[in-house]
């Protein structure tokens, strides 16, 4: 795999990752406007969803990320691109700890070692 080709997978990856963080922005302002509403009703859900704008960049962000993908694997055949996608379960709880102050235990950092690696491994072309 070329350096370029290693970038966009870099670069998918963390569209990817902006788009979930976006998602949980979202879920968050929601969980706010469902404890004032005190009971879930789905007009009510989706009237408020729609006045948040952090929706709708994540759809835009997942939208360009699919576009992104398509062109990826034109060059990288899928076997190989797609373990790669497997670095944002990585990412993102690492993100969410700094950004939602969530908790990561030792058994998170001992599964995203082995993640890394993994991929590390996968993406090793045998001589």
């Amino acid at each position: 795999m070329s350096v370029i080709n290693f970038i966009q997978l870099i670069c998918f990856v963390f569209l990817m990752c902006a788009g979930q963080l976006l998602f949980k922005k979202t879920a968050v302002i929601l969980l706010e406007f469902n404890y004032k509403l005190k009971t879930f009703v789905i007009h009510e859900f989706i009237i408020n969803l729609i006045k948040i704008p952090y929706f709708f960049i994540a759809i835009l962000i997942y939208a360009s990320a699919t576009f992104f993908w398509l062109f990826i694997l034109q060059k990288i055949p899928l076997s190989l691109a797609y373990p790669f996608t497997a670095m944002a379960m990585v990412i993102i709880p690492i993100l969410s700890m700094l950004l939602f102050n969530e908790k990561l235990d030792i058994n998170y950092w001992f599964g995203a070692c082995l993640i890394v690696l993994g991929i590390l491994v996968i993406s090793i072309k045998p001589s």
